[in-house]
């Protein structure tokens, strides 16, 4: 039973990282030239500010799963302090 349980913890993992990690490179790309238009283009600044703070709530809710999952599966280390 332990065997299952494991192998559903790596599907949903690897399922959340295929989604996690694009929209995060996404979000990092669209943040470095949203804080650049805040600077020089302030109309481009409070157009993009939805999608900027929608890309923030999707990738902060992914997230929140993908690294409770991942801390989970961690393995504990005990010699290690």
């Amino acid at each position: 039973m332990k065997t299952i349980i494991f192998a559903i913890k790596i599907v949903i993992i690897s399922i959340l990282s295929l989604f996690y990690y694009p929209l995060n490179t996404l979000f990092v790309w669209f943040q470095s030239r949203y804080r650049d238009w805040r600077r020089n283009d302030i109309v481009s600044f409070y157009l993009a500010t939805p999608l900027y703070y929608l890309l923030f709530l999707i990738t902060a809710g992914l997230s929140i799963p993908f690294e409770k999952l991942g801390e989970g599966m961690h393995p504990p280390l005990d010699k290690f302090k």
